[in-house]
């Protein structure tokens, strides 16, 4: 069996460290994927700046980086004073990594006109992703690149594409069910066709109307995937947690009062059928308040249930 490790990205709790840390020591774990830290972003603080405010809290709780979460390559693929500006940014992330122990930094292939001419695209985001590479070389950190709507990398087709080209053993796939989904392309087959390039998973779902719900409830064949990556492949790496479903947990009552005007707003009627369906599914009453903590522990708690089952049949 695997040993797989469960981290997160706690900053849709809560964007103060103290409160991230308080929620993984809660959950009995040690792993995080850093995005906002006490109200700033992880790729705007400087290596010096994390050593001094950032590391010794973390060391106090025992806390560690899976990934590093940056929004590295989320500019548009022609802006060349934003890349410029991420090659800076990258540096120190690769310092930190350093300082971490981390081994890993998310990153994307850059936003494209949707439609476009992907051939067009395909030789400049190649070429702007070798200078991300530049950056890591002579460390051992790992670029993952996340699958992403309206980024280049937005199907399995051009997220394998894009690992072929590359070629290269720090680059490598980072894979999100939910946002294939929103791109509309199919989760299982997406996963069976990355699957042995994938290193490192994020675990957020999404309904049929490509909205994210709490992990089990969509389209993202969880399950089977687990099943997959515990028994026959002996995965030990990272699952991180990436609920998304703040809109749930901030709309939800809202929506139950004014229900009646959602004809108006196609995609607020869409909303408010799949927040019944989670109310439903979770037995919540439509005018019970839920935190974004809530949601979060649902998946935490979704995630670890279906690991248990897929052990306990496998046993």
């Amino acid at each position: 069996m695997s040993e797989i490790k469960i981290s997160g990205f706690y900053d849709e709790v809560s964007s103060k460290l103290d409160d991230q840390i308080a929620l993984i020591k809660e959950f009995g774990e040690s792993y995080m994927c850093p995005r906002v830290v006490d109200g700033k972003n992880i790729a705007d603080y400087t290596a010096e700046e994390f050593a001094a405010n950032i590391k010794p809290r973390l060391d106090a709780a025992g806390i560690k980086f899976s990934s590093i979460g940056s929004p590295i390559g989320k500019i548009g693929l022609y802006d060349d004073a934003a890349y410029e500006a991420q090659l800076a940014k990258l540096e120190e992330l690769v310092k930190i990594c350093k300082l971490t122990d981390c081994k890993y930094i998310r990153m994307f292939s850059f936003r494209v006109k949707q439609g476009g001419d992907y051939g067009k695209y395909f030789p400049e985001v190649v070429k702007k992703l070798r200078g991300f590479l530049d950056k890591v070389k002579g460390t051992d950190v790992i670029l993952l690149h996340e699958n992403e709507k309206r980024i280049y990398g937005d199907t399995p087709e051009r997220c394998l594409q894009l690992y072929t080209e590359m070629n290269d053993p720090q680059f490598k796939l980072a894979y999100d069910a939910s946002n294939f989904i929103q791109c509309g392309v199919n989760a299982p087959k997406a996963y069976q066709m990355l699957k042995d390039y994938v290193v490192y998973y994020h675990i957020k779902d999404c309904s049929p109307e490509k909205v994210e719900v709490p992990v089990g409830l969509g389209l993202g064949g969880y399950k089977e995937m687990l099943r997959d990556l515990i028994v026959n492949r002996h995965y030990d790496g990272f699952m991180t947690l990436e609920p998304h479903t703040g809109k749930y947990a901030d709309h939800k009552v809202l929506f139950h009062v004014f229900g009646w005007f959602t004809w108006m707003l196609p995609y607020v009627g869409s909303w408010n059928k799949i927040f019944k369906r989670i109310d439903a599914a979770k037995g919540i009453a439509p005018m019970q308040k839920v935190s974004r903590k809530d949601i979060f522990t649902w998946q935490y708690r979704g995630l670890k249930d279906i690991i248990e089952q897929v052990e306990k049949e496998n046993a």
